[in-house]
């Protein structure tokens, strides 16, 4: 019975160095799971931030397309605006020089100022200068047409530079509208990539934590195996050392009466017995 029990103990306290052996690795995996889990986590955190601040790159970028095309827009206004004008003022042109003095605005000139000259040198009489003026006159009123042409001259130089500077604006703002709404694009792509990386840190962080809870599960289980079998074994143990001292108390019991048979049978003979001898049989009151 004894060596059956010690043969069982003996397996059990394999099975329990093997268990906790298995429990203690299952330990370390949970350890360095959680410790990678936490490191995705981090990442993500980390992540997060940088998409966060791609994410608003790429809407101020979106504010100024936005701002540049409501630019573009006002410039567009006022070159149509300016073209008209310039059209306008062509046909007045077209128009005013229907109405074109005969002589040319230098001859007007010059005899203009002949005759200023002679009003100003020549003895005149009242009726001669009067006739003088009146004739400065007219030749004043052609040559209003050639001041008044030449004004919308002046004017027409004056909106074609316009027009020109407002086309050089409109095609700055279109550049800066195509190379802003590039960058965008660009910002937009890596914050998708960005976004597009958390989620694979996020799947791996779930597999992750399925297994670190599957390494829990499989370690409580195995803990409730480990106190199962460590209470067996105590039960064993107790049973050996239970069986050991009912086997040393039969032993002794033998050899207590082997001993009071041998002094019961000196006593008998007239032999002296020793004190162990005599304090066995004193024991069962037999002197």
């Amino acid at each position: 019975m004894s060596e059956r029990l010690k043969s069982d103990l003996a397996s059990l306290e394999q099975e329990i160095a093997n268990l906790k052996d298995e429990i203690n690795k299952l330990n370390v995996e949970s350890r360095n799971l959680l410790k990678e889990r936490n490191e995705i986590s981090s990442r993500i955190s980390e992540m997060r931030l940088e998409a966060t601040g791609l994410k608003n790159k790429r809407e101020s970028l979106n504010e100024d397309v936005k701002n540049l095309k409501a630019t573009l827009m006002e410039l567009k206004r006022d070159y149509e605006e300016n073209l008209n004008s310039l059209k306008e003022l062509r046909q007045k042109i077209r128009e005013h020089l229907r109405f074109k003095p005969s002589r040319s605005r230098e001859s007007l000139e010059k005899e203009i100022a002949d005759l200023d000259w002679k009003i100003q040198t020549t003895p005149l009489t009242i009726n001669e200068e009067k006739k003088i003026i009146e004739q400065v006159k007219i030749l004043e009123e052609q040559l209003s047409f050639y001041r008044k042409l030449e004004a919308m001259k002046n004017e027409v130089s004056m909106l074609e530079g316009r027009l020109k500077e407002i086309k050089n604006k409109i095609a700055i703002c279109r550049d800066k509208i195509v190379k802003t709404a590039e960058e965008s694009r660009i910002f937009h792509e890596k914050m998708i990539e960005c976004f597009k990386k958390i989620d694979e840190l996020r799947a791996k962080m779930n597999e992750i934590n399925g297994k670190y809870v599957k390494n829990k599960n499989e370690a409580s289980s195995l803990r409730l195996k480990y106190i199962e079998l460590v209470s067996r074994a105590s039960a064993i143990r107790k049973s050996i050392k239970e069986e050991e001292e009912r086997k040393k108390i039969e032993v002794t019991s033998a050899l207590k009466e082997k001993i009071k048979k041998e002094a019961l049978e000196k006593l008998k003979s007239g032999k002296k017995i020793s004190f162990e001898e005599f304090k066995i049989l004193a024991e069962d009151g037999i002197i």
